[in-house]
């Protein structure tokens, strides 16, 4: 079977060709099919008479020159062993698709699926040819694939696209419309201050006047120089003089709506308490059976870990690790989440830690109390706040105004906001507490007392 193969044609170069055998003659004027190699005339002749090589197909290469594209046949005989050198081969081993002489049929490929050298060939060929155009059709395949399926993401992204524009149109107008009923509620409410001011305005006028009068009629009584006068007349001052409410002013106040979203049961005594990681994960402390408990929340609470400690406040640090106070030791400990070792991080001795937070800028704020009793204040009591950096060291403490009275009585919680202002939930009895806010160098900016029992 013939084979339309390309000659190798010499290549035009600067620099000349040598012959592959005897390397100094430079006037390459043959070929061996077998061999490929190029010579010159003198080793052409040796080269045939050589026993291994007497059989090979030489080409001339001035003939083809100019017949590169010329159709040849396929060299299948003399074909040298690439193992044992003086051997040709003799037939074709399918199975490892290799040329092989009769040594390499006895030593390696006795069992093997051998063909004569032009059947193997063309088995060989055609099983290829028929391997790229099946794996070309399944390219071919495949890229269409990816092409239906850009299609689809590109229409999918549209669709989405088009949504999320949809969407944000309704919720800019639904946010106008409520801006616009703040705008018109806040005009109401402007209105109706005003309104409330000209009345008041009008009404203390007219009570001046009066006022005015009675004290000029106090006065003419006076210079009567007669006590009985004098008398009747503060009398009928005082029955007839208007009835003044001295109530404070009070501003307008904007009401929080606090709805419950969701509640969850829980099989902890007491919640004592919540440090919450995400909107799905918190630790919960149960000062009473000295536990400390991680919980996930979704449809309901699940506890995935509990570690025993006593814990009575506890803040989150930037590695997630958790600091905590027990209140019956001198020591602020430091939990690692992951293995649930718990360790001293710093000491306040003699002093109890209480409640601790941790700030934004990583500051530990932390507040202590003498051994004793909770509530009941000495000469010898100390109930303050005391700021550490991260490495333990103290930066500050509060425990006196400017007036040197104390701030706290026991400062049970505590934690900060935007203005680095410290809130402190400060309980003077069991039952009776109130807020104590202070900035950031340690002056009370306000007292929140709670509700008045009247």
């Amino acid at each position: 079977m013939a084979y339309a193969l390309r000659p190798q044609s010499v290549r035009k170069a600067q620099v000349q060709k040598k012959c592959e055998l005897c390397e100094t003659d430079t006037k390459i004027q043959y070929r061996c099919v077998q061999c490929q190699k190029y010579m010159c005339e003198k080793c052409n002749k040796i080269h045939l008479n050589v026993q291994t090589s007497d059989k090979h197909e030489i080409i001339n290469l001035r003939s083809y020159q100019d017949a590169q594209d010329t159709q040849t046949f396929m060299v299948t005989q003399n074909i040298p062993c690439d193992t044992h050198k003086k051997k040709v081969c003799v037939k074709c081993c399918l199975d490892c698709f290799e040329l092989v002489c009769e040594d390499c049929i006895d030593k390696t490929h006795r069992e093997h699926q051998l063909e004569e050298i032009n059947e193997g060939c063309d088995d060989v060929i055609m099983m290829t040819q028929a391997r790229l155009s099946k794996d070309l059709r399944f390219c071919e395949s495949e890229s269409k694939q990816l092409q239906r399926l850009s299609q689809m993401c590109s229409l999918s992204y549209d669709n989405a696209k088009k949504k999320i524009e949809v969407r944000e149109k309704e919720i800019n107008e639904a946010i106008k419309k409520y801006v616009n009923h703040l705008r018109a509620q806040l005009e109401t409410n402007k209105c109706n201050v005003e309104k409330q001011r000209k009345t008041s305005e009008k009404k203390i006028k007219e009570i001046k006047e009066i006022l005015r009068d009675k004290k000029s009629e106090l006065k003419k009584s006076k210079e009567n120089n007669r006590a009985d006068k004098i008398i009747t007349t503060i009398r009928d001052i005082n029955n007839n003089l208007p009835c003044l409410d001295p109530n404070q002013l009070k501003k307008d106040q904007f009401k929080i709506d606090l709805k419950v979203v969701k509640s969850y049961n829980t099989e902890f005594k007491s919640v004592d308490r919540l440090l919450t990681l995400d909107h799905k994960t918190a630790w919960i402390s149960n000062f009473q059976e000295n536990t400390l408990s991680k919980i996930n929340i979704d449809d309901n609470i699940r506890t995935v870990k509990n570690i025993s400690a006593r814990a009575f406040d506890i803040s989150l640090i930037a590695s997630k690790d958790i600091l905590l106070t027990s209140i019956d030791s001198t020591d602020v400990n430091l939990l690692t989440t992951d293995t649930g070792e718990i360790k001293s991080s710093l000491s306040v001795s003699p002093l109890i830690p209480i409640g601790i937070h941790v700030t934004k800028c990583n500051e530990i704020i932390l507040s202590v109390k003498e051994v004793g009793v909770s509530f009941k204040l000495t000469d010898k009591s100390c109930r303050k706040l005391i700021i550490f950096g991260m490495d333990g060291k103290k930066k500050q403490s509060y425990e006196y105004n400017k007036h040197k009275r104390r701030l706290f009585t026991f400062p049970e919680r505590i934690t900060s906001n935007e203005n680095n202002d410290i809130l402190v939930i400060d309980s003077k009895s069991s039952h009776e507490g109130r807020v104590v806010v202070l900035d950031k160098v340690g002056h009370i900016k306000w007292i929140y007392q709670g509700k008045s029992s009247n």
